[in-house]
């Protein structure tokens, strides 16, 4: 499975979805979950006021399964680092079924690629740790 993905299909995807934000191509990063052995590949899209993620299927070359939050629904958003990946948490106040807070957790790879993932992930680790203090 190839993990080369355009990053102007997800710029489409994302402006079909919401219009009303000003895409920056610098905000954009593949989040890659492994289920079962099968990878998926997630799309994101961070920014201090909103953040997106939806579904790759690199097979058949579509997008699925969007998600959102507004910057009123983020609490907290950092990066830990692991040998092959770094994971992205974003705490938020959306509250679940069993009254727990949502906590989104992804995976960032650090050896995929994808030149335009390489590039946006150290902008921001960078954002992150500037914003944390740290």
């Amino acid at each position: 499975m190839s993990f080369f993905i355009s990053q102007e299909k997800f710029k489409a995807y994302i402006i079909e979805n919401h219009p009303e934000i000003n895409f920056d191509e610098t905000k954009t990063v593949i989040a890659i979950s492994t289920v079962k052995t099968n990878p998926i590949i997630n799309c994101l899209y961070i920014d201090k006021t909103f953040f997106f993620a939806a579904r790759y299927h690199s097979a058949l070359d579509y997008f699925s399964d969007n998600f959102c939050l507004q910057a009123n629904q983020i609490k907290r958003m950092y990066l830990v680092d692991k040998l092959l990946s770094t994971k992205l948490i974003i705490e938020t106040n959306v509250i679940l079924i069993n009254q727990t807070n949502l906590t989104l957790k992804m995976n960032l790879p650090k050896l995929n690629f994808t030149p335009w993932h390489m590039r946006n992930l150290k902008l921001l680790r960078l954002k992150l740790s500037f914003n944390n203090g740290s």
